[in-house]
């Protein structure tokens, strides 16, 4: 992980804060490293957290589950400490052994006294730091009711905020370099499952074979698929429901809107391929959605809204050939979250920054002949744009 510390101390400086709670699975992930199993497989009662101090935002505290104290061992960031909340039973701690993963649980695991909540072990670790008379801005996405109320009990003399995700969403627009790697990596990945796709594609295999091979490829190459929208001919304006048993034909085209994860950061790349020539209406309306994205591709600049980029990009589609193309928005910042700022909508006074990474698409759908689409992230950049896909963006024709 790379957090963007020196755009977060600005931040915390500009807001008058001294410290910052996370408790969102993204949010924590991009502090310290850690994609909390609580947070992921109970999103509804799950509880972790990350603390950072305006000094030294770089040395994140990780607060968890007694059961998930072991993910502290998994940090990317130098963690300044982990305290495990609640029950959980690791037995012989003091014969962890030679191996220092071991080694090191076994010294969190003796450290006590172990407090009974979530919140109580985050009220714990602010005294422990000294913020406990802090200004404290929460992120409060994850807060199980009450915590608040029993953070304020117990930190009497300490000013609470509920803006730390307002907070770390600004953060996150703008991307470090690393980041950029980490976001170019994960869409390579996002390419190599459309690629596997293309092999296999043949006639009578069907949408539900396309799927699977995207995401056995995916998976093999270290990532986690998240969404896998493949869809066979006129079906694909039901894009989001399950894969069905409908069959390749010669002529069909197949459209892809896929996203998958890749240490922490997403990946969500659209495309179309045809199996044989295709339908000359596929092709000239795929041509139209590719010239919207290259003219936001080449236009986007920073200190642009969200809505110049979203008018730039419509109305390049509209001269291509789609007169009456129309959209709720054509694009979005992506990251640690899927829809990182900024929205690239007809509405978005969101300002896009040297470094921003927006993921642009111009999706068309229409009932009775499918949909097309093109979707890519690239890095804004004042000396010119940078595209994080490698994968060709023509519509593509399969023998």
């Amino acid at each position: 992980m790379a957090p963007n510390t020196d755009r977060l101390i600005r931040r915390m400086d500009a807001l008058g804060a001294d410290a910052l709670v996370a408790t969102t699975l993204e949010n924590v992930r991009y502090l310290t490293g850690v994609s909390s199993v609580s947070l992921e497989i109970f999103p509804h009662t799950g509880e972790c957290a990350a603390v950072v101090s305006r000094e030294r935002p770089d040395r994140p505290y990780l607060v968890s589950s007694r059961c998930d104290l072991d993910q502290a061992l998994d940090a990317e960031a130098d963690l300044a400490g982990a305290v495990g909340f609640g029950t959980f039973h690791r037995e012989a701690a003091g014969r962890e052994g030679p191996d220092p993963r071991q080694v090191e649980l076994g010294r969190l695991w003796r450290t006590g006294p172990v407090p009974a909540t979530a919140a109580e072990a985050l009220a714990g670790v602010l005294r422990g730091a000294g913020l406990d008379t802090a200004r404290i801005c929460l992120d409060t996405g994850a807060l199980r009711p009450g915590a608040l109320d029993t953070l304020a009990d117990a930190l009497p003399g300490a000013r609470l905020r509920t803006d730390g995700a307002d907070l770390l969403r600004w953060t996150r627009k703008v991307k470090t370099a690393p980041e950029e790697r980490l976001l170019a990596a994960a869409a390579a990945v996002a390419e190599e499952g459309i690629r596997a796709v293309a092999a296999i594609a043949a006639p009578g295999v069907t949408e539900r074979d396309l799927v699977r091979e995207f995401e056995r490829t995916v998976a093999g190459a270290g990532g986690r698929p998240r969404f896998t929208h493949i869809k066979v001919g006129a079906g694909a304006v039901l894009g989001q429901t399950r894969p069905t048993d409908t069959p390749l034909r010669r002529g069909d085209a197949v459209w892809f809107d896929v996203g998958c994860v890749l240490d922490g950061y997403w990946a969500d790349i659209a495309r179309v391929l045809t199996l044989g020539e295709p339908d000359a209406r596929v092709r000239a309306y795929y041509d139209a959605m590719l010239a919207g994205t290259d003219r936001a591709l080449a236009a986007a600049a920073p200190g642009m809204t969200g809505k110049e980029l979203f008018d730039i990009t419509v109305e390049a589609v509209r001269e291509a050939g789609v007169p009456h193309y129309r959209r709720n928005h054509v694009g979005h910042g992506i990251g640690v979250e899927v829809y990182d700022r900024v929205l690239i909508g007809p509405d978005e006074e969101d300002v896009i920054e040297e470094g921003t990474v927006v993921n642009i698409e111009t999706p068309y759908y229409e009932f009775g002949f499918g949909a097309v689409q093109v979707e890519d992230p690239f890095v804004v950049r004042s000396a010119g744009n940078e595209l994080l896909t490698t994968l060709d963006r023509g519509l593509g024709v399969l023998a």
